[in-house]
């Protein structure tokens, strides 16, 4: 026993644990909301009794079960804003009004196909309309009339819901509400804005992989695409063998693009910095603008944007001399995920990027307490 209590160290538990750890156990238990209302409510009388009569742990409590039922309600509401569209849609011709917040190329069935991904703002029927805050994607072939940042409407759009279970819950994390295949969909553009940062940033985009593609060799524009840009759309079709050559060997997960890649990034320009007289905070502030612009003219995904939080949360640290506690914010933007989509729990590239990231973060706090003692 004097070995285990000597040598092995629990964490310390930051403030938002408890609430994350309820929040995800309500996302969870998602199937038994009526269970878990009836425990809430039962929970929520012993806590007010248990309060008028001064009893410890009596607010964590209720703070603890209010969480759980509001993850299940979270993902029962994006469960049910998922089916309401359907019900909504079901064997109709639609109209969606939108705007086009992305639109690339991409190979389908060995053909080169127009992705509009449109940000919904109306859905329409013959007899009503309703608003939307989701997105819809459009596979067409080659259109260049709509551009990014237009306001446009579509006519005419059945959308059926897909029977594969797993592609529903993909779909809905992504906001996703329709997958729409058209060869030549029937719109007009309701508005087209002189100038759109929407629509500036995806040229810049667009203007960086020509420029890349031409200057770097097909095998390495190929890797810097998928691991530094995280755009594996446009190099699909080179990353077929190579995709199978990783699976061989089960290092599959190479070829994804995460947190790490964030890093390798700020250890560069720290490393320039190093030899540039400049003061720290200045260096810091250069290097957290360099940082965003990385993000936003890249390709997102779960574990880079967890990194990428962490690390602005961090700069924002350093800045104001506050303390960086990485378990508490990493905590943060663990909820953060969860409240804006519950469904990304059930998907692994967050399981394994947020449960390492609190291994390490676990694991530098033991080394910590060791060095002290």
């Amino acid at each position: 026993m004097h070995f285990f209590t000597s040598n092995f160290h629990l964490i310390n538990i930051p403030p938002l644990f408890p609430i994350t750890l309820f929040f995800i156990i309500g996302i969870i238990f998602h199937a038994h909301s009526n269970l878990l209302l009836c425990i809430f409510i039962l929970s929520l009388c012993y806590g007010i009794c248990a309060y008028s009569k001064q009893l410890p742990l009596t607010k964590q409590l209720i703070f603890c079960f209010f969480f759980a039922y509001t993850g299940a309600f979270l993902y029962h509401k994006e469960i049910g804003d998922y089916d309401d569209f359907y019900t909504f849609t079901e064997n109709k011709k639609i109209t969606v009004t939108g705007t086009v917040i992305d639109k690339s190329e991409v190979l389908t069935h060995y053909k080169k196909s127009t992705v509009i991904t449109l940000a919904i703002d109306t859905i329409a029927t013959e007899l009503c309309t309703k608003k939307s805050n989701k997105v819809l994607m459009l596979y067409c072939e080659n259109d260049n009339k709509a551009a990014v940042g237009d306001t446009v409407t579509f006519f005419y759009i059945c959308c059926k819901k897909p029977a594969n279970e797993s592609f529903q819950r993909y779909q809905i994390k992504e906001q996703i509400v329709a997958t729409i295949f058209d060869n030549a969909p029937t719109y007009t553009i309701d508005n087209h804005p002189t100038w759109s940062l929407r629509h500036w940033v995806w040229n810049q985009k667009k203007r960086m992989l020509g420029g890349l593609a031409s200057k770097l060799s097909p095998n390495g524009f190929k890797f810097f695409s998928s691991l530094f840009l995280g755009n594996r759309a446009c190099i699909k079709a080179e990353l077929v063998d190579t995709n199978e050559q990783f699976k061989t060997w089960g290092i599959s997960h190479f070829l994804a693009r995460s947190g790490l890649h964030l890093a390798l990034f700020i250890f560069i320009w720290q490393a320039i910095f190093c030899v540039i007289p400049l003061p720290l905070m200045i260096k810091q502030i250069i290097i957290s603008l360099l940082s965003c612009i990385y993000f936003i003219l890249t390709w997102t995904s779960a574990p880079f944007t967890r990194s990428f939080a962490l690390f602005m949360l961090n700069r924002a640290c350093l800045l104001t001399k506050t303390s960086f506690h990485l378990l508490h914010y990493l905590t943060l933007v663990c909820f953060g995920f969860l409240l804006y989509c519950p469904l990304y729990l059930f998907f692994l590239d967050f399981q394994l990027s947020f449960a390492l990231t609190f291994a390490l973060a676990w694991f530098s706090q033991l080394s910590t307490h060791h060095d002290i003692k």
